[in-house]
């Protein structure tokens, strides 16, 4: 099963990235449910390991973390372009991210050396579509700060209209977190 952890966006990002994403002149827009900051893509993986993972992530506590989008990114790929923003997290949005990749590999999976570059997708355009007046309309933009109080577990399957993801398990993030347990898994 294709997976990652990520930090969905709350309520109070949503709003503002449906209206950047209506203001882009070109590209397919990230549907609103798949709107999140990727955190440690897993790849395929076996169902058991995936629950390795989600017990390990069960023992994780951490703060909320507050963040900012602004400025654009921009990734091209084999099968196409992807356009977001950039997302300023601070030492708490870092401090995160090694707790959890320190958790996969405690789950005997290893990941995919590449610089963690937080970001949240907005749209997607085809291979070779020129990006310039969107990433201009990108660069405008500055959405928050904005209080990220989850971390989940998704599956992610590929479709030609885009990417299904379901969450299979999430977890609580934010003070008083002593007894508390992630919701799921699901599978």
């Amino acid at each position: 099963m294709r997976a990652f952890i990520a930090l969905p966006m709350p309520e109070a990002a949503i709003e503002p990235l449906l209206q950047l994403q209506s203001r882009l002149p070109k590209g397919r827009p990230v549907p609103e449910e798949n709107l999140h900051l990727t955190v440690a893509f897993l790849g395929d993986q076996p169902e058991r390991a995936l629950e390795a993972v989600h017990e390990e992530l069960l023992t994780l506590r951490h703060g909320t973390i507050s963040i900012e989008l602004a400025g654009a990114a921009f990734f091209g790929g084999q099968h196409g372009q992807a356009l977001g923003l950039e997302v300023d997290g601070g030492p708490g949005l870092r401090d995160l991210y090694d707790r959890v990749v320190s958790r996969v590999r405690g789950a005997g999976i290893t990941l995919e050396r590449r610089r963690f570059r937080p970001h949240v997708t907005v749209a997607r355009l085809p291979r070779g579509a020129e990006p310039g007046a969107a990433l201009a309309t990108l660069s405008a933009a500055q959405i928050g700060p904005v209080s990220l109080t989850e971390l989940a577990l998704v599956s992610s399957t590929l479709r030609e209209d885009g990417a299904l993801h379901e969450v299979l398990a999430s977890y609580p993030l934010g003070p008083n977190l002593n007894g508390m347990q992630g919701h799921g898994p699901i599978w």
